[in-house]
């Protein structure tokens, strides 16, 4: 699976819209959909952020990858 499509399953299971997770750190909401379908990977710090904010760790994302 690539991120963008975890980042994107993660954010639905936190119960979070495009918008109301972009909002959260900070980019906007075109940003993040581009992260989610693969057109633009975020940066590590960016991955951080949404990994804090979903409630899975950096490890949980990445091994499912």
């Amino acid at each position: 699976m690539e991120i963008g499509k975890k980042l994107a399953d993660c954010r639905r299971a936190a119960g979070l819209t495009q918008q109301e997770a972009a909002n959260r750190i900070h980019v906007s909401r075109q940003c993040l959909g581009n992260w989610e379908t693969g057109q633009r990977q975020p940066r590590i710090g960016d991955i951080i952020q949404l990994c804090r904010l979903y409630g899975i760790t950096l490890d949980q994302l990445i091994d499912t990858v």
